[in-house]
């Protein structure tokens, strides 16, 4: 046998074996989708790892072919709905399956179908067991769809498998999520316009909407009941103040059942809004609770200060300037502030004009903050999260670095000085903070100052999302000359600080003062940062480390390879602490998992809830927890009346449930506090407490009857207090 007929027969058992692991790794990565015609499912998951008792989020994923679609919960006239049946490992829990808002199809022969297109997905809550099996654990759906296009009609079927490791979670598929969670429809809230059911004729039920634009599309798709379909929906002629009526016709004549379904508000294909109401809800739904819809009396018992009114813009304004003025005195702003008060001190001597324009720099850093922040506002009114800048890990590690250098800088550590040809230009600028550093100084303090949203600021930044791209704009100017305001009269005015001690050694002594305070600064922030893991901890303080030493490196002024090794040691510290550390998800509390389902079964029992949100970054949520919620009179009063305490979490991004009840109570920024009393359909949304106020408002509960829970109730009490 010649080496070159051996050498053949080799290369061949080669690719032989090459292309079977290549079937396999093919076989072994497609067990989590299947496509079937004209629809492929995906079995997707929000978790990298499964941690115990920490739920996570798993969806099928339904990607249509151009000309195909598949059906709603409810299909319509004939077709079959879309069915998901969840194949857990014991003692895993599945909550209720969320669906996406369809589109109402009329398909020759005048048959209507609630329908999907394009692409879907079908997602719910998986909760596991306080103890997981070893090894991976696999989590299977079988998923079931009838798929048409204009001629045909065939059954789609597939198994799908999906194994995730035990251990520590991070985020996946995030982007998935949040694109069908945002278009899942809301079941906690009525909608923000008055929907009024009419039950009274035989053969027939009809939906009477009004609060709506006339110019914008409404919709109502029912809930299936057993053996009963309703017809085709009519719409009357639409009023000019946007009134309508959508009116089923009911072929086996039972109106009086208590018929459920989403009414949806935007046209096909754009941004749609939906909201689960319920005929047995009452003969009117109340509007989405929101700050401004807070009766004036409630509003002013339980905080102090009344909320902005919607109906002045003038008022927002002057609100959102007294919230800009607010902030300066806010716990994380105050050290800032002092150290400002210290570099105008520092320069008492110079020039009035020059002092006047330091100022005018640090008033356009903090503008140019706030104008950014109304351009994110503007073009992404849905998504803004106020109080972003300590959510994300990222920003938030960055934000650490800088506090730690600056209050390095202050203790003398390093300073920034020039030499060679460009001392005599730019090294008087950087001793004396030249306009660029008064610039980026209004930047920072701004970034500071937003970590604790101020009572009046909330309002005015809640109103905001509603409003148009001017009145956005308006609305942040008028926070931002709130917030200037001090600096500006300081430097206009530098005769003013002449009440202010004369300079000398007491200033150096301050300097280093602040700069301890700026490491407190650090430390609080860090403490926030610790909430991700020990891994992040342990990567971020090696980090700092790494960032101190760069910082005396940089401060001895030796040779010009000192310099580039303090400038490099930071890069190399980051990749070798950080990088796959730092955004480790913070584990999720038990008060997260299901708030929006608490909520409802509390109200159902008929039991009083409270809500605060909170996050550990903000420090009004701390002291309003420490002065107010945790004080004995207020404890003492929801144990008498058996008041559901519910704790929501927004430290982290990675909670969307959180975001959208915010959002859903015209709220974008923190503390908040929901007050559902029974018996009203409206709750109390605030901004801020008093002990007496709440007290108030908690006396006004009946106190329950001495009795035995039923096993719903006990549900419900079930939160941590």
């Amino acid at each position: 046998m010649s080496p070159f007929s051996a050498l053949s027969r080799t290369a061949r058992l080669l690719i032989a074996v090459v292309c079977g692991l290549l079937l396999l790794a093919s076989a072994s990565a497609q067990e989590n989708t299947a496509t079937v015609r004209a629809v492929t499912a995906t079995l997707l998951a929000d978790t990298t790892a499964i941690e115990p008792g920490k739920p996570f989020t798993v969806g099928v994923r339904f990607d249509i072919d151009p000309g195909w679609d598949i059906y709603w919960q409810f299909a319509g006239d004939i077709a079959m709905p879309t069915k998901l049946q969840w194949d857990l490992p014991p003692g895993f829990t599945a909550g209720p399956l969320q669906w996406p808002l369809p589109d109402a199809h009329m398909a020759d022969g005048d048959i209507l179908g609630y329908v999907y297109t394009g692409q879907t997905m079908l997602f719910a809550q998986i909760t596991p067991p306080a103890q997981l099996p070893s090894g991976p654990v696999p989590i299977k759906a079988k998923a079931s769809w009838q798929m048409c296009d204009a001629q045909r009609c065939e059954q789609g079927d597939a198994k799908l498998a999906l194994n995730l490791p035990p251990g520590p979670a991070q985020p996946a598929n995030a982007d998935v999520f949040n694109k069908w969670r945002a278009q899942a429809p809301t079941a906690t809230f009525a909608p923000p316009f008055a929907v009024k059911w009419d039950r009274s004729k035989d053969k027939e039920f009809s939906l009477q909407i009004k609060g709506v634009a006339k110019d914008t599309p409404v919709e109502f798709f029912p809930f299936p009941m057993p053996g009963l379909k309703p017809g085709h929906p009519n719409i009357n002629a639409i009023a000019d103040d946007g009134a309508r009526t959508i009116t089923f016709p009911l072929e086996d004549g039972k109106p009086n059942l208590p018929w459920r379904g989403v009414v949806v508000t935007g046209k096909e294909g754009g941004q749609r809004e939906g909201w689960i109401v319920s005929a047995d809800a009452g003969a009117a739904a109340t509007p989405a609770p929101s700050i401004a819809s807070t009766s004036t009396a409630a509003s002013q018992t339980l905080s102090g200060p009344p909320a902005a009114s919607k109906g002045s813009l003038l008022w927002t304004l002057f609100i959102a300037f007294v919230g800009g003025l607010i902030m300066n005195i806010m716990p994380c702003v105050l050290p800032v502030i002092t150290l400002k008060i210290y570099g105008f001190v520092n320069q008492a001597g110079e020039a009035p004009g020059r002092v006047f324009r330091l100022g005018l720099a640090f008033s356009g850093g903090v503008f140019a903050f706030f104008l950014t922040l109304a351009v994110f506002m503007a073009n992404l009114r849905g998504a803004f999260n106020w109080g972003y800048q300590l959510q994300n890990p990222y920003l938030l590690a960055t934000v650490i670095s800088l506090v730690f250098l600056f209050g390095l800088s202050l203790l003398g550590v390093f300073e920034v000085a020039l030499t060679g040809g460009a001392t005599s230009t730019l090294g008087e600028l950087s001793s004396k903070e030249g306009y660029g550093g008064a610039f980026l100084h209004g930047l920072f303090t701004t970034l500071l100052g937003t970590s604790c949203t101020a009572p009046f600021l909330g309002a005015s930044l809640s109103y905001a999302v509603t409003q148009s791209v001017p009145i956005i704009f308006l609305i942040f100017i008028a926070i931002a000359t709130g917030m200037c305001l001090p600096y500006f009269l300081l430097s206009a005015h530098p005769a003013w600080m002449r009440f202010l001690p004369k300079p000398g050694m007491w200033m150096e002594r301050a300097k280093q003062v602040m700069g301890f305070i700026m490491l407190a600064i650090a430390a609080w922030l860090f403490g926030v940062f610790a909430g991700r893991g020990p891994d992040a901890v342990a990567g971020m303080s090696w980090f700092l480390v790494i960032l101190g030493f760069a910082a005396w490196l940089f401060g001895l002024h030796g040779h010009w390879i000192t310099r580039v090794a303090a400038l490099a040691l930071p890069i190399a510290g980051y990749w070798f602490f950080l990088d796959g550390n730092i955004n480790a998800a913070k584990p999720a509390e038990a008060s997260n998992a299901g708030i929006e389902q608490r909520i409802n079964a509390a109200r159902a029992a008929g039991v009083p809830v409270f809500i605060d949100f909170t996050a550990d970054w903000c420090p009004n949520c701390k002291f309003y927890e420490k002065t107010v919620l945790r004080s004995d009179a207020i404890q003492t009063k929801f144990r008498e009346k058996e008041v559901v305490f519910i704790k929501a979490d927004w430290t982290n991004t990675d909670d969307p449930e959180v975001t959208r009840l915010l959002k859903s109570y015209g709220a974008v920024g923190i503390p908040l506090y929901v007050f559902y009393r029974p018996g009203e359909s409206q709750p109390l949304v605030k901004e801020s407490l008093t002990k007496s106020g709440l007290l108030e408002e908690l006396d006004k509960v009946k106190s329950p009857p001495a009795k035995s829970l039923s096993s719903n109730e006990k549900a419900a009490k079930t939160a941590e207090n």
